[in-house]
């Protein structure tokens, strides 16, 4: 399963600078660390399954060394100018070691944060993206102070849907969406953020 962090109209390209490490963390049953270059080896054959790309704007990377330049751009942060920060992660059990794929965070201007991840087929309908995404969304506010945290989902997508609303983000309508080439649509979620201390 794959829901796509970046904003709908942010810019993927430009000039880049580092991106802050993402804070380390851990659930029942994860551990959530921040993604490096190195981790790419580990991930390419999670990441290489076409399954994940199913509704998310973005295609499987054909070799390691794909991965590892998509996983360098990452590391550098996002472009210039844009005034976001790029937040990467990498889950893996805590019963067994393995990896099991990916958590990430656009938080951008106005107090806002976009989430995503991409989880490996073997760990699908165990609860782990629901794990791992509750995490997220309880640390990164007082992190950032943020107001809100949002999600755009393809509305075929019900797995993720019913994710968000487990986690009690509410739908905000939907909004046409481009999946590598072709016109779809994605609901727009929000997830109200309690102010902090």
């Amino acid at each position: 399963m794959t829901m796509d962090p970046v904003p709908p109209d942010a810019a993927r390209a430009g000039s880049m600078r580092r991106a802050p490490a993402g804070k380390p963390g851990r659930t029942a049953r994860l551990a959530i660390e921040p993604l490096r270059v190195e981790h790419a080896p580990l991930l390419f054959p999670l990441l290489a399954d076409p399954r994940l790309y199913t509704y998310a704007p973005d295609t499987a990377r054909t070799s390691i060394a794909a991965l590892i330049e998509r996983f360098e751009a990452l590391e550098r942060g996002a472009p210039e100018g844009e005034n976001e920060v790029w937040l990467n992660w990498w889950l893996q059990r805590l019963d067994s070691g393995a990896p099991i794929g990916t958590l990430q965070a656009t938080v951008t201007p106005g107090s806002h944060a976009w989430i995503g991840y991409s989880l490996a087929p073997a760990a699908w309908g165990q609860g782990f993206a629901t794990e791992a995404a509750a995490w997220l969304v309880a640390d990164l506010p007082a992190r950032y102070g943020l107001r809100e945290i949002r999600a755009s989902v393809d509305v075929r997508h019900a797995k993720s849907i019913a994710l968000l609303q487990r986690l009690g983000f509410e739908c905000l309508g939907t909004e046409a969406a481009d999946l590598n080439g072709e016109a779809t649509t994605d609901y727009l979620f929000r997830l109200a953020c309690r102010p902090t201390a």
